[in-house]
């Protein structure tokens, strides 16, 4: 991916315009997935304490 964003940098600076780099994964990857926000499968628990995950959750009481 260093090559593809390397690429992606000097055609940025040629012609001065935005290039998008596309990351193609498999089919079966272990992430959150989902086509909308409200269906997305997660993986792993969500934090629920601060134990879980203390900066994810500082904001919240």
């Amino acid at each position: 991916m260093q090559e593809a964003f390397a690429q992606a940098r000097e055609l940025m600076n040629k012609h001065k315009v935005p290039v998008v780099v596309e990351v193609i994964l498999e089919r079966v990857t272990n992430i959150a997935m989902g086509v909308e926000i409200n269906a997305i499968n997660e993986f792993e628990p969500l934090a629920e304490s601060g134990d879980d995950a203390p900066t994810a959750l500082s904001n919240q009481s």
